[in-house]
This record gives C-alpha cells, structure tokens and sequence, in this order.
C-alpha cells in the first residue's frame, strides 16, 4: 500500500506539485486546503478519499488554521513528523527531538495526510470503516472522526475534530452543504 501511495505521489506530484494557494486569513486558507484535498482525491480510488471537511478541520486544528510556525515556515498543516532528519525538516521548539516535515508545497502536506491515512498503521480502523462506506453506500463520519484518535497524543481529539467539523459545516455551508450527523 506505501509503495502504491508513493508511485501515485509521483505521478500526480506535476498536478499536486503545480498547484499551490496563497492564504491571507482563514476563509482563504480554508479554501486552499478544500482544493488541495479535493484535488488529490480526484486521483484516488473512491475507498482512499479523505473526507473534505475532516481534511480542513485537522488541519485548521493542527496549524491554528496555517498559522503555525510549521504552517508558515514549512507548509505542514497537519504536524506531519519527519523521522528522517536529512529530509526537510523544522525542528520543535520545545524538543530538539522532534522534527516535522518541511513541504515546499501546500498540496504536499494535504497529500502526505492523506497518503498517511491509507498506509499508516494506526489507520487500519479508519480504512476499514471507509472500506464499509463504499460497499453499503452509507456514510458515517461519526465513526471516521472517531478512528482517528491516534492522530494525536490528546485523548480529547476526536472531540476537537467533531467540534470543527460542525463549525465548518455551520460557517462555511456552500463549500461543506450536508449534515452528516456530527
């Protein structure tokens, strides 16, 4: 499954790689990371795609809506961590032990979320559930929020995402129309 999200990296990496947004305040931010998640799911197969509005909410809560120092010194809306120090990375304030990745591209941090979601061990529960969705037709993003609880070491995560996401589902109706329930 990585070699498979890396290969498909690659090749969409001249579309993904291409496209970039400029944000000066959260609703352009919010719209940024709406199209960069949008666009990446346009090249995956159905049972891959990140919900939108769960996209922009991590992100919104992990970059403090892109304004974050990872967000603005290297694209990475969603803390993404860098084990491989001789990759790009920023190095945590407050532990010299910590690095995240540094994109040269805002797409990039949105693929890389996503690419970690289908391959990342502690995702098996979230693809499952997605697997599910596919095969009845039936959405539930209560149970997709709540697989995601090992995103993050706050034990009261998948609350923030489910607060955020019915923040967006409020604030923004023309971009996240439907109710699903959070």
């Amino acid at each position: 499954m990585n070699s498979f999200c890396a290969t498909l990296l690659i090749l969409c990496s001249m579309f993904i790689g291409g496209f970039d947004f400029e944000y000066k305040n959260q609703d352009e931010f919010v719209r940024g990371v709406t199209e960069c998640t949008q666009l990446y799911n346009s090249y995956l197969p159905p049972y891959q795609r990140a919900y939108i509005v769960v996209s922009v909410a991590q992100a919104g809560l992990e970059s403090d809506w892109g304004k974050s120092r990872f967000a603005q010194l290297g694209n990475n809306f969603y803390g993404l961590i860098q084990p491989d120090i001789t990759e790009p990375h920023i190095t945590a304030l407050g532990n010299k032990n910590i690095h995240v990745k540094k994109y040269g591209r805002k797409c990039e941090s949105v693929a890389d979320y996503i690419n970690l979601l289908n391959g990342g061990s502690q995702f098996l529960e979230y693809r499952k559930i997605r697997m599910e969705e596919i095969v009845s037709g039936k959405s539930n993003l209560i149970k997709v929020i709540n697989s995601l609880s090992g995103f993050a070491i706050d034990p009261a995560y998948t609350k923030k995402v489910k607060r955020t996401v019915q923040y967006l589902m409020r604030e923004y109706p023309e971009i996240f129309p439907v109710s699903l329930g959070v």
